[in-house]
């Protein structure tokens, strides 16, 4: 049988569509994913990859193939997570990927009952902003809670909530009326932005024309809504008290964003005890 990290490899092509990205993502050259797949090949005498397409396509016999590979592979996780589980063996440390805009007040209980079952393992919380998915994808959290529009191949998702993104402007915002408010009288004041945690812009609904003032945290960014400072979009469970007291008022101008919120881990990855507590704990 083949080493099963030839098998990953050839996985990994499928899911990120080229052997150049799968060498970034495995971090290794691309003769070396090459390499790997030319030792599947040549053993099994087969053609996984039809060469003669721009991007790897998957021959006949390769279609079939992954099914299998990837069957294999689940099984191989499920069985080292069962032998550490035989073992008792827990992770030593754990990073927890947690977007901004999720409520912590959420997994509090969770973090509770990790602390009391496994004092022994360092939990690394990492809040990030826009980013969930890429420090997933880069190993940078072995499991991580973020907003998922869109899904990648390479990770398994699970919808635990969704959280209603408002546009806000405050009272104060010098605006003739808020009544009818379009996306030109928007641009005549700053619209205030969260950095995205690996410096991508984070926003949805971005207007072009206007001018942009970025922070770098949710709350910096309420309190210059709310000061009449400039306009953007934050969590309704962050400012529900501010909505109630007429100091922000909710806009319909560039329509609702209603964001799915979900717990993710990259496919075929095995997860330890605490990092399977924490998957089953949203069921």
């Amino acid at each position: 049988m083949v080493n099963l990290e030839h098998l990953q490899v050839i996985e990994t092509i499928c899911a990120e569509g080229s052997f150049q990205k799968a060498s970034e993502k495995l971090h290794k050259v691309r003769s070396a994913v090459s390499y790997s797949v030319k030792q599947v090949e040549a053993y099994y005498d087969i053609e996984i990859f039809n060469r003669k397409t721009y991007r790897p396509e998957l021959t006949a016999e390769g279609k079939i193939l992954i099914v299998q590979i990837r069957r294999l592979l689940k099984q191989a996780g499920e069985f080292e997570t069962f032998v550490n589980e035989m073992k008792g063996v827990n992770e030593t440390e754990l990073r927890l990927g947690v977007n901004s805009t999720f409520p912590l007040d959420k997994i509090t209980g969770l973090l509770t009952s990790l602390k009391q079952e496994f004092p022994n393992t360092t939990i690394h919380l990492e809040i990030e902003v826009a980013s969930g998915e890429r420090m997933l994808l880069d190993k940078k959290v072995d499991i991580a809670i973020y907003g998922a529009p869109s899904r990648s191949k390479a990770i398994d998702y699970k919808q635990i909530d969704s959280i209603s993104i408002p546009l806000l402007i405050s009272k104060q915002l010098p605006l003739k009326s808020t009544e009818n408010v379009t996306e030109s009288d928007l641009a005549a004041y700053p619209q205030v932005i969260v950095k995205s945690s690996d410096g991508q812009s984070p926003d949805t609904d971005i207007i072009d024309q206007t001018l942009k003032w970025y922070v770098t945290d949710l709350h910096t960014k309420k309190n210059l809504i709310t000061a009449g400072l400039g306009w953007g979009r934050l969590p309704l469970h962050f400012v529900e008290k501010e909505i109630q007291n007429k100091e922000l008022i909710c806009l319909d101008t560039l329509g609702d964003i209603n964001l799915p919120v979900c717990i993710a881990k990259l496919k075929n990855t095995v997860l330890g005890p605490v990092a399977l507590k924490i998957w089953n704990h949203f069921l």
